[in-house]
């Protein structure tokens, strides 16, 4: 039988997306500035390489060592969140070029529907009929976000975004599945991993040498990243989905 979530998880779940929202708006709005200037290959590239030594570093400080901490007991699902994180980032540092962030922000809050309407057969979360309205409710604002006119040549950046959401809410079932045999660490650790490995075989293809100004950019992105994963790992172990993920909506006031 499973153990109930504590409130006190739950408030601490719901607190650690908030933040992870005022991380990733901030990373975000930089980001956009550097996809006038740096392939977004380069852009993952920087990101990863910070998250992954600042998580790296963070264990060893917090906790003396990092073989117990960084054990994966589930690759097959620390791969998956690995992939759908990779194609998430490439796909959204992408169309963050052209599309206003506030708008893309607004677009991705299919997240939270979904994890809501999947949380009942993926986790046997219970999802009450208040929370189905509230998802009935948000799917109505998505569609009058995309508002689709026809014109594939203006509506594709806004396509080609929805599938952030989509894998996205896998990716925060995935997570909450992992938080039963995992650390929060090791997931990270390993995700990044994915993604360094995937843009740094995408430079030789796009490289543009950086300026002190831009250098700085793509490390602070990096770092702001880094700790809004942080948060987002601990908010989907501490809390339930389904009542976690509707707190995301606070990106936007970030955005």
């Amino acid at each position: 039988m499973r153990q109930a979530v504590g409130v006190s998880d739950q408030v601490k779940g719901i607190l650690c997306l908030i933040a992870s929202g005022a991380a990733f708006g901030s990373s975000d709005a930089m980001s956009k500035l550097l996809t006038a200037s740096y392939p977004t290959g380069e852009i993952l590239f920087f990101q990863s390489v910070c998250i992954v030594g600042a998580t790296l570093l963070g264990v060893r400080l917090r906790r003396g060592r990092l073989r117990g901490q960084l054990r994966v007991h589930d690759w097959r699902r620390q791969l998956i969140r690995g992939v759908i994180f990779v194609i998430n980032s490439f796909i959204f540092v992408t169309v963050l070029k052209y599309l206003a962030l506030a708008d893309l922000m607004a677009l991705l809050f299919l997240s939270p529907i979904l994890v809501t309407l999947m949380a009942p057969f993926m986790l046997g979360e219970q999802v009450g009929w208040r929370r189905y309205a509230a998802v009935g409710v948000g799917f109505g604002g998505t569609l009058l976000i995309v508002d689709p006119t026809g014109d594939f040549e203006e509506a594709w950046p806004m396509l080609l975004a929805l599938v952030v959401p989509a894998l996205g809410s896998v990716r925060d079932i995935i997570t909450r599945q992992l938080a039963r045999t995992d650390t929060p660490d090791s997931m990270m650790v390993v995700t990044t991993t994915c993604l360094l490995v995937a843009s740094t075989l995408s430079l030789p293809f796009a490289w543009v040498t950086p300026d002190w100004q831009g250098l700085t950019l793509l490390v602070v992105t990096g770092l702001l990243l880094g700790v809004g994963m942080y948060f987002q790992v601990y908010a989907f172990t501490l809390g339930e989905a389904a009542v976690v993920a509707p707190f995301r909506y606070f990106i936007l006031i970030w955005a």
